[in-house]
């Protein structure tokens, strides 16, 4: 078996009344109105080869298949 290490760095401009907040769950999550984001990740698959390909996720089967192979994840949040 091989490891495979992802990093994953993403900025948003969000809107001011977005907050990341610490969910009762122990997690920080971003709170949008009455919901709460958790960032994760979710593979996406093609078929095509193309530069127009279209990615998606609906594969079920195959997603999970890839998500019970992440051996751990952290996101951290932050707002300046």
């Amino acid at each position: 078996m091989k490891k495979l290490t992802i990093h994953i760095h993403a900025e948003l401009e969000i809107p001011d009344d977005w907050e990341v907040v610490e969910h009762k769950s122990g997690i920080q999550a971003l709170k949008i109105g009455d919901r709460f984001i958790d960032f994760d990740i979710v593979p996406l698959a093609t078929e095509e080869n193309d530069v127009d390909a279209t990615w998606t996720d609906e594969d079920e089967e195959l997603t999970n298949d890839i998500l019970m192979t992440v051996t751990g994840l952290d996101a951290t949040l932050e707002i300046d």
